[in-house]
């Protein structure tokens, strides 16, 4: 087993050029909260490899306001796919002091950015932003369109709901239809819950399938998270059981299987049948 290193070390480390020790580095600095590792990982957002920019962002959303400034400041500076990890590492943090920059990022000319920065404006439940949001239901890419829906569903006000029934009577698509009907049913159920509201700190689905092409630990851990908040789409259950099938991970693939299973039977009867086969299978 390898030993992690101190977190000098480690900062260091990110400036390597052998990526096994960049990727050392972040594994070195998770769920640290030092102020002098801020500005390390905020560079290390824009790594070549997508594992040390996943894991960059991810230390820096853990560590929440004392990073938030700082990753303000960087995130207004940059544009384009350099942008994009920051938006992740932003979302997460959840400070409402990075509203007026995602508002910003939704004209950036990077889609994945502008997916990230309306999902978190709804995450965030930034009421005041709706016209801002609503934008981006005309947007070039599918989705960033689906995130737009799904923001103004969290969003959950009688104004976010009508926008949203408006874009589904406009729309053809089937698929989109659906997920404006799954974005109000969630604004309905956060209505009568009072105003509560789950979100998930996951990334959208389609990012994570992106990333399976370049690093398959990465796009693992980042469905895991979805599984962690209980997930009642049969997607990420499926992925996760594909790829640890793929690493010949037995114990976690198992694992998946009875977790999507359990939640599935309750949740979506029915949805846990493919669950079921593929388990029978295997044991």
């Amino acid at each position: 087993m390898v030993e992690k290193l101190s977190i000098d070390e480690a900062i260091e480390a990110l400036k390597d050029e052998d990526v096994a020790n960049r990727k050392l580095a972040i594994k070195s600095l998770e769920h640290k909260s030092d102020d002098k590792i801020i500005e390390p990982l905020i560079e290390a957002t824009k790594d070549e490899n997508a594992q040390v920019r996943f894991g960059a962002a991810e230390i820096l959303g853990d560590i929440g306001d004392s990073a938030v400034d700082k990753l303000i400041e960087e995130f207004n500076k940059e544009t384009g796919s350099n942008k994009r990890f920051l938006t992740v590492a932003l979302q997460k943090t959840g400070s409402e002091k990075a509203i007026d920059s995602f508002v910003d990022a939704l004209n950036d000319e990077d889609f994945g950015v502008r997916k990230v920065a309306v999902r978190a404006l709804g995450e965030l439940r930034a009421k005041d932003q709706v016209d801002a949001i609503a934008e981006c239901i005309n947007d070039e890419d599918g989705g960033v369109r689906t995130a737009a829906i799904f923001a103004l569903g969290d969003i959950a006000t009688d104004e976010s709901i009508k926008v949203i029934k408006d874009a589904r009577r406009k729309e053809k698509d089937k698929d989109f239809k659906k997920y404006c009907n799954k974005a109000i049913k969630k604004a309905e159920k956060i209505q009568k819950s009072g105003g509560k509201v789950k979100t998930s700190k996951g990334q959208p689905m389609s990012t994570i399938k992106e990333m399976e092409k370049t690093d398959i630990e990465a796009a693992i851990k980042a469905y895991e998270v979805h599984v962690k908040d209980g997930s009642t789409s049969d997607a990420p259950y499926k992925r996760l059981a594909t790829l640890y099938r793929k690493t010949n991970d037995y114990d976690n693939e198992v694992r998946i299987l009875k977790i999507a299973i359990d939640v599935l039977s309750k949740e979506k009867p029915g949805k846990e049948v493919w669950f079921e086969k593929r388990l029978d299978k295997m044991i």
